[in-house]
């Protein structure tokens, strides 16, 4: 070993050949732009390594002391000491940290690499660490979208379809309705997570090995859930990429719909909600301005988040079954993506409580368009007992008659043009009452009555409120295990190590 100690390990000359693809300055900023972050990832998969090597006695008790010794120093100084001894034939990071551990101790340190390929499980720890602060922004997120679905459940508002009045819902049904997407994209969040938190350690290059790993204890040590177990599938799987991808779409797409929505109901035109000051935007130009562009911060991440699932779709496709680069990239590149949505849904959740409905012109749009003539339809047909479709025909009739007589409101509504419209599909006037009529047509005696599973009225957003708030408390509960996890898995690692420098 003394004589090989000092002497630099070439990696790239086993055919004869020599790689140096970046000038030294080059090399050195390249370096400088990742290492902080991948450094102490690479140095922390090695001790665990190290630590399994030596239990299964795969290498002397010394030799992973050596090892461990060094490996245990790497820091960010060890960064700057890599800059200073930098050299080109080393381009990628996790071999100029070899090449300098090499320099520290000579070629023993290369065992680090007995039984596995490298760089896994990097790909997976960077994923994981990117989706667990996701993961607790979604739980909160869903938390205050829960707590304002509560706080707005009797505020009455035209709900749209096809972006015309349809039927008379509350703001607090509408926000549940936002919590339902997000909650459902939380869920798969926290399947990609599982997906993502399996350990591909010590699968060779696609065949396993010959040495007695033990994979399960690196896995245990690094705070996986298990072992991705089937070799080549360690190396040839790209499905964690793709599933976030797909969480990440799921949860961004109703932010989006719902963002594009309340901007059009804060212009002066429509005039039901107002965002706060404190999150608005003024005009460099025109002073009257107060524009609620946080929506468009939220809402532009969509387009990142859809081209994440175009990009690691078409690199997954039409490639070999097993190990290559765009296998590997697929999933590392999601990690960017993940930053931006984190964001948004941080943003969002900040902008919900600065946003202020205006009640009254709420009521009076749901008052003066037609959005309870399905109300009005299902009294016809309790009351009166003539057939759905024929009530449907009566009360469109109803509308037309308003309209061409210029009273384009559902308030002028009486009895007497009830029966006109009947006359005209049935030969009869239906004789209902002016006080069911008045019930049928007020938007919140609709709201109040539609006590169906999921439906508007408050009772029903309560009960659907209380009992997603303990889902949501079995979700934060699972997380809080996530963390905790990873945090006794640092502990045992770092005693492991501990206990063989000893």
């Amino acid at each position: 070993m003394s004589e090989t100690k000092n002497r630099s390990l070439d990696t790239f000359i086993r055919l004869g050949g020599q790689k140096e693809l970046k000038s030294l300055e080059e090399g050195k900023r390249f370096f400088a732009s990742e290492a902080y972050e991948l450094v102490p990832r690479y140095a922390k998969v090695h001790r665990a390594w190290t630590v399994m090597l030596v239990r299964q006695g795969i290498i002397p008790h010394e030799q992973g002391k050596q090892i461990l010794g060094v490996l245990n120093e790497v820091g960010e100084q060890t960064i700057e000491e890599i800059l200073v001894t930098y050299d080109t034939r080393f381009p990628k990071t996790i071999l100029q940290l070899e090449r300098f551990l090499t320099d520290k101790i000579g070629p023993v340190v290369s065992n680090i690499n007995i039984g596995r390929t490298l760089p896994p499980p990097h790909y997976r720890l960077k994923m994981r660490e990117a989706v667990l602060p996701l993961i607790e922004a979604v739980l909160r997120f869903r938390g205050t979208l829960l707590d304002h679905a509560e706080k707005y459940k009797h505020v009455v508002m035209p709900g749209y379809t096809h972006y015309m009045h349809a039927q008379p819902m509350t703001f607090g049904h509408y926000l549940l309705g936002l919590h339902e997407a997000v909650a459902h994209a939380s869920d798969q969040l926290e399947a990609v997570y599982h997906s993502i938190n399996r350990c591909d350690l010590g699968c060779g290059a696609l065949a396993g090995t010959s040495f007695p790993v033990d994979r399960e204890l690196p896995a245990r040590l690094l705070g996986f859930d298990g072992v991705l177990e089937h070799s080549n599938f360690c190396v040839a799987g790209t499905d964690q990429g793709i599933d976030l991808a797909c969480a990440m779409t799921n949860l961004l797409l109703p932010m989006g719909r719902t963002c594009t929505e309340m901007y059009t109901w804060c212009t002066f035109e429509w005039n039901m909600l107002e965002v706060s000051a404190k999150i608005s935007e003024t005009s460099s130009m025109m002073p009257q301005k107060r524009n609620p562009c946080i929506f468009e911060e939220i809402r532009q991440t969509v387009g990142a988040v859809m081209g994440c699932y175009c990009d690691v779709a078409a690199r997954s496709h039409n490639i070999m079954w097993g190990d290559t680069i765009e296998a590997m990239q697929s999933s590392e590149d999601t990690v960017p993506v993940v930053k931006k949505v984190l964001y948004a849904v941080n943003l969002y959740n900040k902008t919900i409580p600065e946003i202020t409905p205006h009640k009254d012109v709420m009521l009076d749009y749901a008052r003066k368009g037609f959005a309870t003539c399905s109300e009005l339809a299902a009294i016809l047909v309790r009351e009166k007992g003539i057939p759905y479709r024929v009530c449907h025909a009566i009360v469109g009739e109803v509308v037309r008659i308003l309209y061409d007589e210029k009273k384009a409101t559902a308030v002028d509504l009486t009895p007497e043009i009830l029966d006109a419209a009947a006359k005209k599909i049935i030969g009869r006037p239906v004789g209902l009452d002016a006080r069911l009529l008045q019930a049928a047509m007020d938007p919140v005696k609709f709201v109040e009555a539609h006590r169906s599973q999921g439906g508007v009225a408050p009772q029903e957003v309560q009960r659907m409120v209380t009992e997603r708030r303990q889902v949501l408390e079995k979700a934060r509960t699972r997380q809080k295990g996530r963390l905790e996890q990873i945090q006794r898995a640092d502990r045992e690692l770092a005693a492991a190590v501990e206990e063989i420098l000893k």
